[in-house]
């Protein structure tokens, strides 16, 4: 089965003045539809650039690149803006929302660069709000909401397109940890639906709630292991399980 991340001999180099960084030297992975990926390392291990490097907000400097069979070191500045629009859902630490839209608007927003009516826009945003649970939150601002329904906002704008992939940078760590287990909720439930899921992240408890858990030391994989989360381990139902649409 084709993989839908497959990525060998990623290398990522860097010159600052006469110093030459390797970020990234020689990655080989391969990530299946409908994985859940905790990608973990200290700083300065390279996590960020690789995570720059699936979202094809950066090239490497050598290696090749598939996603979803697509060779991404082939692709112009606006194949590649249409490849993150309709592949690649992004979510960040720091929400990244605009402070003056509605929650509507800003799940708006990744639908504007589509040929679609503006009624289609807004029912298909109207849908991924309810999708975590913030239907009746649509006309609040950003500064009208609480951190996790913030975050709910900028993960309902990132399944608005439908992506392949949902590329989360740290999306706990500005949460307190009764967001954070709401948050982790939801995700798990995205990915029992279907969805890929991979995330950044430093907090080992945050990762060990993946299902695959990949190691960076010194730009190169040191770790790739399958994992069974605790709450698998349980079975599905519990009362963390219940806790969806809080925070």
């Amino acid at each position: 089965m084709d993989a839908l991340i497959n990525m060998a001999g990623i290398t990522k180099i860097y010159t600052m003045g006469e110093e030459i960084v390797a970020a990234l030297n020689g990655v080989d992975l391969a990530i299946q539809s409908n994985e859940y990926v905790a990608i973990v390392g200290s700083s300065g291990s390279g996590k960020s650039t690789l995570m720059n490097i699936l979202g094809c907000l950066d090239q490497p400097t050598d290696g090749d690149y598939l996603l979803n069979s697509t060779a991404v070191k082939d692709l112009s500045e606006d194949e590649l803006a249409e490849i993150r629009n309709r592949e690649i859902g992004f979510i960040f630490q720091s929400f990244n929302l605009l402070s003056r839209a509605s929650a509507l608007d800003n799940v708006i927003q990744p639908l504007i660069y589509r040929r679609e009516s503006a009624a289609n826009r807004r029912k298909q945003a109207t849908e991924a709000l309810a999708r975590v649970g913030l239907a009746d939150r649509a006309d609040h601002l950003p500064n009208q909401l609480s951190g996790g329904q913030r975050q709910r906002v900028a993960i309902a704008r990132a399944l608005v397109t439908t992506p392949s992939i949902l590329l989360a940078d740290e999306p706990t760590g500005n949460l307190d940890s009764e967001t954070t287990a709401s948050i982790m909720t939801l995700f798990r439930e995205l990915h029992r639906e279907g969805q890929t899921l991979i995330m950044v992240t430093h907090e080992q408890d945050i990762a060990a709630q993946c299902s695959r858990r990949i190691e960076l030391n010194d730009g190169v994989v040191s770790t790739d292991q399958r994992q069974t989360p605790p709450e698998a381990k349980i079975g599905s139902g519990t009362e963390a399980d219940n806790v969806l649409h809080t925070g």
